[in-house]
């Protein structure tokens, strides 16, 4: 009796032992396919990006050229004054504040009082 449990046990780990090999080749496959299909997605995906117009940049959003800034700014001038001339948003006013400073340090302009600055070039 122990060995017909014997047999049977052993007969039922190969039945799995394929059973799993079967899944994982089963698995494997599916992987591929998964793989392809969102490549497929991923090349329509950017088919469809470059066909849309590119969108533009909001000016605030952008970069701000301080040197073209600092050329257009008046012989004296305010931090206001600057800012519009920058076109900056309302945090970007507190980084002109920090430009405004190395421009001083750099010897660019000069601090009259508080907010009111002077070209020196």
């Amino acid at each position: 009796m122990a060995n017909d449990l014997k047999v049977s046990v052993g007969r039922e780990i190969v039945r799995l032992k394929r059973s799993i090999v079967k899944t994982n080749s089963e698995l494997a496959s599916l992987n591929d396919e998964l793989k392809r299909d969102e490549r497929v997605y991923e090349l329509l995906s950017d088919n469809r990006a470059r066909r849309r117009a590119p969108r533009r940049r909001d000016r605030k959003s952008g970069t701000v050229d301080w040197k073209s800034v600092l050329e257009g700014l008046p012989k004296t001038f305010t931090i206001s004054s600057a800012a519009q001339r920058g076109r900056l948003s309302a945090k970007a006013k507190t980084y002109l504040r920090g430009v405004l400073v190395r421009w001083v340090k750099k010897g660019k302009v000069k601090r009259i009082e508080r907010g009111k600055y002077q070209k020196v070039q």
